[in-house]
């Protein structure tokens, strides 16, 4: 996982290289937050992190096609099964689908326990009390649902993965 700072006048990721921890990876005037720093997100999977997504039907996303889904669910470790829809998914897909899953394992290491369900509170419900949508940031790629509502005993994590309708 990245590390995005911002500050007044730069955008800058943070992350390994080359098994060198804490690198500059990427640094683009703020201006161009939404050009550059975006590309880069999407062209490298990079994750640095999510906020709130309002998207109303997972399945329908104005100029993309949902390719499958990630599945997640706890039993003493966390662990996970594709759900396909629409193809397979390429393997930078995967690589950013495994960044999210090592935040998830590093964040909530004994699943979505009271930690994980008092940590989701901080974003906006979707479609029922204990159910969020994310998106990772900058991330034109991927939506995360996360429903807290049964805790282990079901599948509280879905990792979205997109691609563009017309490529």
């Amino acid at each position: 996982m990245g590390t995005l700072i911002q500050t007044q006048k730069y955008s800058i990721i943070y992350g390994d290289f080359r098994d060198k921890k804490d690198q500059e990876l990427f640094r683009c005037p703020r201006e161009l937050d939404e050009q550059d720093l975006r590309r880069y997100i999407n062209e490298n999977r990079e994750f640095v992190g999510f906020e709130d997504d309002d998207t109303e039907d997972l399945r329908n996303v104005e100029g993309k096609v949902m390719v499958g889904y990630w599945r997640m669910y706890f039993r003493g470790g966390w662990a996970g099964r594709w759900m396909l829809e629409n193809g397979e998914p390429s393997q930078i897909d995967c690589l950013g689908v495994n960044k999210m899953i090592d935040w998830f394992c590093e964040n909530f290491d004994k699943g979505c326990d009271y930690f994980m369900k008092e940590y989701m509170t901080n974003y906006k419900k979707w479609g029922g009390e204990h159910r969020y949508l994310l998106r990772p940031k900058y991330s034109d790629v991927y939506k995360v649902m996360v429903d807290t509502t049964y805790g282990n005993g079901d599948y509280p994590v879905r990792i979205y993965v997109y691609k563009n309708a017309v490529e």
